[in-house]
């Protein structure tokens, strides 16, 4: 046999895996189309044709990127051989025995996912590792009862000698020298940059900012079609992610300890002040007060998390540098909260921590995704009659969104494929529809209400890297103060970027506002807005502004009816614990709810506290960072914007502050505990 060359060899390997990775694309095809064919609904899908084509072609590339990834020692291989000059034939032998494992692992996982389906009715997903964590052999006894071991057992040693008759006439050697590619060195160079470039898009997966992931196999309105892009090796990826991301660990002493409490009766009574003998979780509850004018007349209630919603932006608002857009023609009407933070730094975390009053997070990712908890923002409106629908111009997918919030006591959850089918030419981003499509959305469905009380949840998108909103947007004249030019971490033009996009969001909020106020649901909606967490990239935060560092504002429009008779102090320091209880004292007559947050619209104001990442506390005299050693700041202005280290040692009253916020920490935690354990 005539001698190969290095590059010949290379050639031969990179044949040979091109080949291994179109088997595997025909597998995971036959798969998903049985998986269809068994499990679809063919009357729900009626007018879903688009989707599903689409379906088909988004699983491609969660193939292509499963089975380059998975193919990495082989795409090595082929590097050694075109740089040992030769065959070697170990290699080679390798190469043949990795593939067939590979192929027998897909169909493994094929079959895993289509019965994993047939009883849990989702996809491979966190829920599976409890395999390991229950009874093993219990479950092992369930599995050889309900399904065809043998029969899949036999099928697994029929493809291994199925493959091993199949690889052996997939690697065959070049017959043929490539004379082309012999005879000049720039095609092998260019081929090699061509193999390396496009095995590096198979394993992204996606050509946009963000690499091919979970959220991306959300592509319609119909939950069935968004279960078939993804295969069961990445099925298993995202419940591995999951699963390392989860944090929800349910012993109670153990978290009592972690927080310095003896015992929860312990913590009670320093949360709420005044000494508690026995707790039982029905004591965290409270009712709002009995109002008939509620009862007859119940207001509809908008409440807006606006991604990276600062504080600090708003400081830089002026006419040369316009930050607020069109929501600067409203704020009179309404109030705004700057003593405010959010309850954490990343999006899914506020979320969670709003809608289940969880310190918690991310519950989404973690065995409990499906849990309807007691604690849920949006059950005391439910209770009521409200319509509530949580609606998002992203992609529910997200941090299992779609496995979490549709049990939260939501009658109704929308996300980008709801909005794009019924505004086919509404704007569109890297993370989906942008914010005047969801707000465009929330007016139709008040607007269409028939008198039913609706609750809205909204999450906007659009001030998100990489800012793409929409092209036809005029924005306002934005020139950095030289104050804060100073202190840009980034080039003008990238920051400049941002604000632009910080912006725009603030004018679509603004415009819905606006277009509410002048309409007749101008006398019976309730709108309430926040930052789901500060952006902090752009911009340097000095010590002495560690709040704004962290701070997001609250706005509230209320109608003039549903105003309390008392002035509303907008200087009183709050977090997002206090949003939702404000709301059920401003719309619900006798209502249950978490007595975890203040009513910001009530006139006692003695106890305020904001919470941010559930290991700092601020309130009127200062702030307490306990993440790690106690550090204490006290407020060095009347405007409480600037802060400097504490000069008492101990500081009396912000070591009584992290009390508190520590207690409300495991009130919350065994709430949310005790919650699951009685779920289960």
């Amino acid at each position: 046999m005539m001698k190969r060359t290095g590059f010949e060899s290379f050639l031969e390997s990179i044949i040979w895996l091109l080949k291994n990775i179109l088997l595997g694309v025909l597998v995971m095809f036959i798969s998903r189309l049985t998986f269809l064919l068994t499990y679809a609904n063919w009357n729900e899908l009626n007018g879903y044709s688009a989707d599903l084509v689409r379906a088909f072609l988004v699983g491609l590339k969660f193939d292509l990127k499963v089975l380059t990834f998975a193919s990495l020692p082989l795409i090595v291989i082929s590097f050694v051989r075109l740089a040992f000059n030769n065959r070697v034939g170990c290699f080679v032998k390798f190469f043949k025995i990795y593939s067939s494992v590979l192929m027998l692992l897909v169909v493994l996982f094929e079959i895993i996912n289509f019965y994993f389906y047939k009883f849990y009715h989702t996809k491979i997903s966190v829920i599976i590792f409890g395999f390991f964590e229950d009874d093993t052999w219990a479950v092992l006894a369930s599995i050889w009862k309900e399904y065809p071991v043998i029969p899949i057992l036999l099928l697994l040693v029929f493809l291994v000698f199925l493959f091993a008759k199949l690889y052996g006439s997939l690697y065959k050697p070049l017959t043929k020298e490539p004379h082309l590619f012999a005879k000049s060195k720039l095609l092998k160079v260019l081929s090699i940059c061509l193999v390396v470039g496009l095995y590096f898009i198979g394993m992204r997966g996606n050509l946009g900012v963000v690499p091919l992931d979970g959220r991306h196999a959300t592509i319609s309105e119909n939950a069935f079609v968004n279960t078939l892009p993804v295969n069961g090796l990445f099925s298993t990826k995202i419940a591995w992610t999951d699963r390392m991301r989860s944090r929800i660990d349910i012993s109670i002493p153990r978290m009592l300890r972690e927080l310095k409490f003896s015992s929860i009766e312990d913590a009670a009574s320093s949360f709420y002040g005044f000494s508690i003998d026995s707790v039982a979780p029905e004591m965290f509850y409270t009712l709002t007060n009995e109002n008939d004018f509620l009862e007859k007349n119940p207001p509809h209630v908008v409440f807006i998390l606006m991604e990276s919603m600062s504080n600090f932006y708003i400081d830089l608002h002026s006419d040369s540098c316009n930050m607020l857009g069109s929501l600067a023609e409203v704020l009179d009407s309404c109030y705004l909260f700057r003593n405010f933070l959010p309850a954490y730094s990343g999006t899914i975390y506020s979320l969670e921590s709003i809608i289940v009053n969880t310190p918690k997070s991310p519950v989404s990712q973690s065995p409990y995704q499906g849990v309807s908890f007691d604690a849920s923002a949006a059950k005391p409106f439910y209770e009521k009659g409200y319509t509530s629908i949580f609606i998002t111009g992203g992609k529910m997918g997200w941090r299992n969104m779609d496995k979490f919030i549709p049990n939260q006591y939501f009658s109704t959850v929308e996300a980008e494929p709801t909005l794009r089918k019924y505004y086919p030419n509404g704007s569109s981003g890297e993370w989906g529809m942008h914010d005047e499509v969801l707000f465009k959305r929330a007016f139709d469905l008040l607007a269409n209400s028939n008198g039913k009380p609706y609750l809205i949840f909204g999450m906007t998108i659009s001030h998100h890297t990489p800012y793409d909103i929409p092209a036809g947007y005029h924005a306002q004249p934005i020139s950095i103060p030289d104050w804060a030019r100073k202190r840009m971490k980034f080039s003008e033009e990238v920051v400049l970027k941002g604000l632009k996009a910080y912006q725009y969001a603030n004018s679509c909020l603004g415009n819905f506002i606006k277009q509410i106020i002048s309409s007749p649901l101008g006398q019976s909606t309730i709108i309430v807005a926040t930052g789901d967490h500060n952006i902090r990239q752009n911009f340097e935060y000095p010590q002495e502004d560690l709040f704004m560092q962290y701070s997001v504002p609250l706005l509230m429009y209320i109608p003039p009816k549903y105003r309390p008779k008392n002035q509303i102090n907008i200087n009183r320091f709050a977090s997002h614990k206090d949003i939702f209880p404000t709301l059920y004292n401003l719309s619900l007559s006798r209502a249950r709810y978490p007595n975890f947050g203040n009513n910001l619209c009530r006139a006692n104001g003695s106890h305020d506290f904001g919470f941010y990442c559930y290991d700092v506390a601020a309130d009127s005299i200062g702030l307490v960072d306990f993440s790690s050693t106690p550090l204490y700041y006290r407020w060095s202005d009347k405007q409480h914007r600037k802060l400097a280290p504490s000069k008492f040692c101990p500081d009396r009253h912000l070591d009584s502050l992290m009390v508190k916020a520590k207690a409300l920490t495991a009130c919350m935690n065994y709430l949310l505990i005790k919650d699951i354990e009685r779920k289960r």
